[in-house]
């Protein structure tokens, strides 16, 4: 029997970009959800997820080097080297990985940075900060990081937007980013990965 790929992850969680890229592109994969004391197939240094094991065997953690990965192997959903949105594309890639998730792991995981009395200055510091980046984007976006080419990034974006706590606020005056998280949600890809996961997380 050929090997498929397997992802280690969580409902909800940051395992859902290679979901969403694996249904898009059509490719077949399995997935696995172990517990958080579950961790003999984790290979992160901190036990993080996800974790994506190829057909050969290797095993490949953080998230951008599992995104590379994925849209190198297969040619899709990122720009070609010589392309002139291939540095965009690493470059919101990026942003929205050092600088958005870290903002959302601080307000949904405060306990892991400071005392719980600091909690809400740590969560109101991480929402001003991510604000700023969100005004950014949404300049930017026409209609999507690289115009009118969907690209992994899109898809990384709209994963970020699932774990706000206040998607009202981040919709407001904001219409070309809330163009893009309606567009990407309703993509058969996405739609078919979350209605997978429907009864664990809720919906945007």
């Amino acid at each position: 029997m050929k090997k498929e790929y397997h992802i280690i992850g969580r409902r909800g969680a940051g395992s859902l970009i290679a979901e969403f890229l694996f249904e898009e592109i059509d490719v077949p994969y399995t997935i696995e959800f172990p517990g958080l004391k579950e961790n003999k197939n984790l290979v992160h240094p901190l036990g993080k997820i996800p974790i994506l094991i190829c057909p050969d065997g290797n095993r490949i953690y953080e998230t951008l080097a599992i995104i590379n990965h994925i849209t190198h192997r297969f040619d899709r959903l990122s720009p070609k080297s010589d392309s002139i949105f291939f540095d965009r594309y690493w470059q919101f890639l990026s942003l929205l990985a050092t600088s958005v998730y870290p903002a959302y792991h601080r307000q949904h995981h405060s306990r892991y940075y400071v005392p719980e009395h600091a909690y809400e200055e740590l969560r109101s510091r991480a929402k001003s900060e991510q604000a700023l980046i969100y005004d950014y984007i949404e300049n930017e976006l026409n209609p999507f990081i690289c115009k009118d080419n969907i690209t992994a990034a899109d898809f990384y974006l709209y994963m970020l937007t699932r774990w706000d706590l206040d998607k009202t606020s981040l919709r407001e005056n904001r219409p070309k980013l809330t163009f893009l998280i309606d567009t990407v949600r309703n993509r058969p890809s996405v739609a078919k990965v979350l209605e997978g996961q429907k009864k664990y997380i809720k919906s945007v």
